[in-house]
């Protein structure tokens, strides 16, 4: 019996010139009271199934990042296709209320990198950048 190493289990990952491109969206909620993550969630998707329908939002790829949310400013990052952007926007645009507190989304910018989306809007610093 031949053995098989690990190595050989996995599937090769593509090269990144094949792998779907993503937009990352920075925005903020500018609401009367602080928003909670899972009631922005369901605020996002109501509107995006609403204003695009099925078949556009799971072309969107969109995704809300959790581990960017930030809860006391208030903002974050949703993921979705290149060629969608602007329907995202579009969609983000018409929400006015999020559970039953007034609420608006303000779209600060799209980049290309979550990396740039951390470091340049939501302040995150990267220590192995520094010198000893």
């Amino acid at each position: 019996m031949k053995q098989v190493s690990s190595m050989e289990d996995k599937p090769k990952t593509l090269p990144a010139s094949l792998r779907p491109k993503k937009r990352y969206i920075i925005f903020q909620v500018i609401s009367e009271k602080p928003i909670d993550y899972i009631e922005l969630v369901g605020a996002i998707w109501r509107t995006f199934l609403d204003f695009l329908g099925e078949m556009k939002t799971s072309e969107m790829n969109f995704w809300l990042i959790k581990n960017l949310y930030d809860q006391k400013n208030q903002r974050g990052v949703i993921r979705c296709s290149p060629d969608q952007v602007e329907y995202a926007r579009a969609a983000l645009a018409l929400i006015d209320q999020i559970g039953e507190t007034k609420a608006i989304i303000k779209i600060n910018t799209v980049t290309g990198t979550i990396r740039s989306a951390k470091k340049k809007y939501l302040g995150f610093t990267d220590l192995t950048d520094f010198e000893k």
